[in-house]
């Protein structure tokens, strides 16, 4: 038997290295993507998408997901649903980052005031597509405009002019208003969320909507400067309106 002997040069062995170092860089990024980000808040579905609980307090995320130790996700609280031992279910664990990452589980323990769930390590583990920052929520929610700078000039009312916001997310909002803005307006905006929580901020319009005969529907706004608490704000807004949209949806089912 005849064996050919191949030498690799230099340049072959940095590229082969270069590989090699490119692929754990690859893996370890994904890792702490999936396992490694603050998880600010859990949801638990049952396999028909309908809502079991959430919490945004009192659990406990496992933090050994990338060993083969079993990973329990632990759940306080009150009236909590009495599931079988072995129910599988979804977990949706929201990160500080906003991605929203979700596991399959198994339930092993679950009655009124505590819930553990075995998150199974599987190929079902996924970064769900929609982030925090570009997921727009439907709502019907009254604010204020209180002044309006258009070409560098400030325009101050005697009285906030009434807004309505139909949409909102982390980058803007959508609104109709009996004043009529032009492209470009900065306006500043108060609009009360959740809790007296009121979010005071500067808003751009980005885009004046208009029916086919030229009525205007509404302003298209992008936030100018948020600070990281009225991020956090907006984003616990948006996840308690889902959490009611899907308490609605489970009493409909």
């Amino acid at each position: 038997m005849v064996r050919l002997m191949v030498s690799k040069g230099p340049g072959a062995v940095l590229r082969a290295g270069g590989i090699a170092l490119f692929t754990i860089f690859i893996v370890r990024g994904l890792m702490r993507l999936l396992f490694g980000t603050k998880i600010v808040k859990t949801e638990i579905l049952a396999q028909n998408g309908t809502l079991l609980a959430s919490a945004e307090r009192n659990f406990v995320f496992p933090k050994n997901l990338e060993s083969s130790e079993e990973s329990i996700l632990i759940i306080k609280g009150k009236d909590l649903p009495e599931l079988e031992r072995g129910t599988r279910v979804d977990v949706i664990a929201y990160s500080k980052a906003g991605d929203r990452i979700k596991y399959a589980g198994d339930i092993s323990m679950s009655h009124d005031r505590q819930m553990n769930i075995s998150l199974l390590k599987s190929n079902s583990t996924k970064v769900l597509e929609e982030r925090r920052r570009y997921f727009k929520i439907k709502v019907e929610l009254p604010g204020r405009a209180l002044f309006v700078v258009r070409d560098e000039n400030t325009i101050r009312f005697e009285e906030p002019v009434a807004v309505e916001i139909h949409d909102i997310n982390v980058g803007g909002i959508f609104l109709t208003s009996a004043y009529e803005f032009h492209k470009d307006d900065s306006a500043c905006v108060d609009i009360e969320l959740v809790d007296g929580y009121h979010l005071n901020t500067m808003a751009t319009i980005l885009r004046v909507q208009t029916d086919s005969d030229g009525v205007i529907i509404g302003y298209g706004c992008a936030f100018e400067a948020l600070t990281a608490a009225q991020e956090d704000a907006i984003g616990r807004y948006i996840n308690y309106v889902q959490l009611l949209m899907r308490a609605k949806q489970g009493e409909q089912d």
